[in-house]
């Protein structure tokens, strides 16, 4: 059957296709398991982590303090396709199989998985006049997988696919960026007038653990006669630095309050946000955070190509042949092969990697004193590419005690992303529950992102200033 491999995990047939595939997909994703909050806490400028994603948003309040443990937690994961686009079942047969053609129509030339940790540690902050300061402190759990159409095609189809009999092919898009580090960031928004707003976060950052892909290109010619020899070259370059032992205590290391010991592998990062308000109907509002570089020192390994661009040729097979019946012992002496080949030199040069930096443009339609409808538009930059993703938000409040938001996201080629969000405030205790994929939770084999945001602060005071424009300039306050 065209484009259909059989999964034989409920039969005696365990063809090695579902092997590789695993090893290249699900191995991968879990241990590449970026970092930023939820979008849907940008409709909620009430909240102190509202100013994470635009430093000129700033609560209410006087002042407020986070804590340990119950401060602020946001997990979040987006994947260009769902597990139920990876397998179908036979008719008749409690046997599964792979259907290559709805894989690859879920997938863009370049595509990501990314997975998301911010745990804030601690936070305060305090008004005065028209100025708002704030000081957060957090783990941050920064990872994202790019890879290309060409190698899932590859891997599903073979070298003996005509996408590739008979032509030159390259992936150079294909790389990993994971990252955990400390974050210290010093927050500072300023009301200019009745209608400007402007803010920047300043941020140390303190690294524990990096694997940055900063070149991973390979060109591959599958030769058109009957043995598919393949004609190939290698130009990589990938760094690590690691403070950690092992990934189980990268994973303990991520919300563990007890140890926080500082690094050698320093960093500093900067956001700029700035709101408008023509009048009391509308508000706009524009950031960029995360633009910002740490330098690792610590335990560096360096992986470089020793001879980049060198043809090697390996003497035919067909791909789908081998991971349809070949032995285990086949796919090994190959891999034996390749890592032959494609030799690797190692160094402890220190290097730089940068952050993964976002773009929010925002607006909001006050509807009056307990309605809101919201747009954002968020693009996230991964090296060389670029992703937009949009989200309308509606929120209904009660008082000042409650409110309810829903909201609607697309995001990776899908449209049925509807989240909720709630925020409640009982005397000081401004607590909160926002999520932007809800279908995750219900249908999780067919859902392409999850995402939770919890956090609660203590906050006291009402701030009310009033600007008093004077001719010339800008005024002071009342």
């Amino acid at each position: 059957m065209v484009g259909k491999y059989k999964i034989g995990f409920l039969s005696s047939n365990r063809p090695l296709q579902v092997g590789l595939f695993v090893v290249v997909v699900f191995i991968l994703l879990p241990n590449f398991l970026n970092a930023q909050i939820s979008r849907s806490v940008y409709f909620h400028e009430q909240l102190p982590e509202s100013s994470i994603q635009n430093p000129a948003f700033s609560p209410s309040c006087k002042f407020y303090v986070s804590l340990p443990i119950i401060s602020t937690l946001y997990v979040g994961f987006e994947s260009p396709f769902a597990y139920d686009h990876l397998t179908e079942e036979w008719e008749n047969s409690d046997s599964l199989y792979i259907d290559r053609e709805t894989i690859l129509d879920k997938l863009d030339d370049v595509n990501y998985f990314s997975f998301e940790v911010f745990d804030q540690l601690a936070g305060l902050g305090f008004g005065a006049g028209r100025h708002f300061f704030s000081l957060k402190v957090a783990n941050v759990f920064s990872t994202k997988f790019a890879f290309e159409k060409d190698l899932i095609k590859f891997i599903l189809y073979g070298n003996g696919s005509e996408d590739f009999l008979g032509k030159h092919t390259t992936l150079s898009k294909t790389g990993l960026n994971m990252t955990l580090y400390k974050e210290f960031s010093l927050g500072y928004s300023f009301q200019v007038n009745e209608k400007l707003t402007v803010g920047t976060n300043l941020k140390y950052l303190n690294g524990d653990f990096n694997v940055w892909t900063e070149k991973a290109e390979f060109k591959i010619f599958t030769d058109d006669q009957t043995n598919y020899a393949i004609t190939a070259s290698s130009d990589i370059n990938i760094h690590t630095s690691s403070t950690i032992s092992s990934f189980d205590n990268l994973i303990f290391q991520i919300g563990n309050y007890s140890k926080f010991d500082m690094t050698g592998n320093h960093g500093y990062a900067v956001d700029f946000g700035v709101k408008f308000e023509p009048n009391e109907k509308f508000k706009f509002s524009a950031s960029v955070v995360d633009l910002g570089t740490i330098n690792w020192t610590e335990n560096v390994k360096n992986f470089k190509s020793a001879n980049p661009g060198v043809e090697y040729v390996f003497e035919g097979f067909d791909v789908v042949n081998l991971i349809s019946g070949g032995a285990i012992e086949d796919s090994i002496q190959l891999v034996d092969t390749l890592v032959n080949h494609f030799q690797l030199e190692e160094n402890t040069n220190s290097y730089n990697s940068h952050l993964n930096p976002k773009v929010y443009l925002g607006g909001t339609w006050n509807i009056n004193q307990k309605n809101n409808l919201g747009l954002l538009v968020r693009t996230d930059f991964v090296d060389e590419l670029t992703k937009l993703s949009y989200t309308v938000n509606y929120t209904h409040r009660f008082g000042n005690i409650l409110s309810i938001s829903i909201n609607y996201s697309l995001v990776n080629k899908t449209y049925g992303n509807f989240g909720l969000g709630i925020v409640s405030k009982l005397g000081p205790v401004q607590l909160y529950l926002l999520n932007d994929f809800a279908y995750g939770f219900t249908q999780p084999k067919s859902a392409q992102a999850y995402n939770f945001h919890f956090g609660l602060s203590f906050v006291f005071g009402t701030r009310n200033i009033k600007v008093k424009e004077e001719s010339g300039g800008v005024g002071g306050y009342e």
